[in-house]
């Protein structure tokens, strides 16, 4: 496996960076998104909520897919929350939807979902030893931007990013290769110069081939040795901490 420094270093975030946990299908949490909903004229229960949610994500899901003709779209769940709105309030209503409704309760879905989001131990000593080593860094994560950009404050980790890509912005989600090639044609960067840091062979590394350069799998999951040895997805370099990317520039 290739063991090497590079120039520019691209990361996913949830599961690479930082280590998160979550519980959508937390009853209180579908319970109090329902009553937000109906305090502003759109009547839901939680349950109801839970599924209409759902059946609105799969909906749009598909809808890109033949817009955009990808086969990995992402979904903007601030717009999801604005159209169960829309969805469920009457016309005869006096309520009015409130500003930025959609982000207000994507934040609010991901608070009472969250039971978990710190960094990893070494994941700041490492982003700044890249910077020290004159590496460009960048963020490519599956990823809401309605409450990803707040958990990126939260871990105060903006600063060492030369750029964020996150997929709601762009509506395409990894391995859709045009995502990850957004990045290298932005900045120019030589894909020969640049790898990709990621936990997940399926969208980092898989992206990471796709587009031809080089993945390093920083295995958190993390998958066993024979689902390593038995996936058709290869990284150029495995390794169980971040702290090991430090070791390629000695």
């Amino acid at each position: 496996m290739k063991n090497r420094a590079y120039k520019n270093y691209i990361f996913d975030f949830y599961g690479t960076l930082v280590d998160i946990l979550t519980d959508e299908k937390y009853p209180v949490l579908w319970d109090t998104l329902g009553q937000l909903y109906q305090a502003y004229g759109a009547a839901y229960e939680g349950d109801a909520l839970k599924k209409a949610y759902a059946k609105r994500v799969a909906q749009t899901r598909k809808e890109l897919i033949e817009i955009k003709g990808v086969a990995y779209p992402e979904v903007d769940l601030a717009q999801i929350f604005n159209q169960l709105y829309v969805d469920a309030r009457p016309q005869s209503s006096n309520s009015s939807q409130p500003d930025d409704w959609g982000n207000l309760i994507a934040m609010v879905f991901r608070v009472l979902s969250r039971k978990q989001l710190l960094a990893y131990p070494h994941t700041k000593e490492v982003l700044t030893f890249l910077k020290e080593q004159g590496c460009r860094i960048y963020l490519l994560s599956n990823a809401q931007a309605a409450f990803t950009n707040a958990e990126i404050d939260l871990m105060e980790l903006r600063p060492y990013f030369d750029a964020i890509y996150l997929s709601s912005d762009v509506g395409i989600c990894k391995p859709q290769p045009e995502f990850l090639k957004q990045v290298l044609d932005d900045h120019g960067l030589n894909p020969s110069e640049t790898v990709m840091v990621g936990n997940d062979l399926t969208t980092d590394i898989a992206v990471a081939e796709a587009v031809g350069i080089d993945s390093i799998l920083l295995n958190t999951f993390p998958y066993s040795r024979r689902e390593l040895e038995n996936s058709p997805i290869k990284p150029d370099r495995v390794i169980t901490d971040i702290e090991a990317l430090k070791t390629n520039f000695t």
